[in-house]
């Protein structure tokens, strides 16, 4: 087992990352295109909306592509401690996975489809997903600060 990520694997985090936050930034132009396609049955694709979609399906391939490689390189082995907050990592780190797929997958069902359902899907899971997200930056730094285990640097690129 390698002691940390490789450095695809950590370009794709980071990157997901980035297109995470463009994604909150884009959502505005995306509610309005789908408020409007809702009430009219006709879509107007802003450049709002365009980002946020263009944007959501390279999450989607990122992500494949994140766990593609973590199937064939793996992870760095947890640090030593309490196997509770072993299993809660391992709970988190995957359940973010399955949000990061479930998420974009419905918006794209939502819009492509035209499927109201996945639409509402697409935001409680968008919910969901910040919600895991902020658990797993603030478990992040209780590595770092609190355990002082300097877990951060497996995520970061060698210097």
């Amino acid at each position: 087992m390698p002691d940390r990520y490789s450095r695809t694997q950590i370009v794709l985090h980071w990157a997901v990352v980035a297109l995470l936050a463009l994604q909150y930034l884009a959502h505005d132009g995306m509610e309005d295109a789908w408020r409007a396609f809702r009430q009219t049955g006709t879509a107007e694709t802003g450049a709002g909306a365009l980002l946020h979609i263009v944007s959501g399906i390279t999450v989607l391939v990122l992500v494949l592509w994140r766990l593609k490689l973590r199937a064939s390189h793996g992870a760095p082995p947890r640090p030593e401690g309490s196997a509770l907050l072993g299993r809660l990592a391992d709970a988190t780190h995957w359940t973010l996975y399955g949000l990061l797929l479930l998420v974009p997958a419905s918006g794209m069902a939502a819009w492509f489809l035209g499927a109201p359902a996945a639409g509402e899907a697409h935001e409680v899971l968008k919910t969901l997903l910040l919600i895991v997200l902020l658990l797993h930056v603030a478990a992040a730094l209780m590595h770092q600060f609190v355990l002082r285990d300097n877990l951060i640097a497996r995520m970061m690129p060698k210097r």
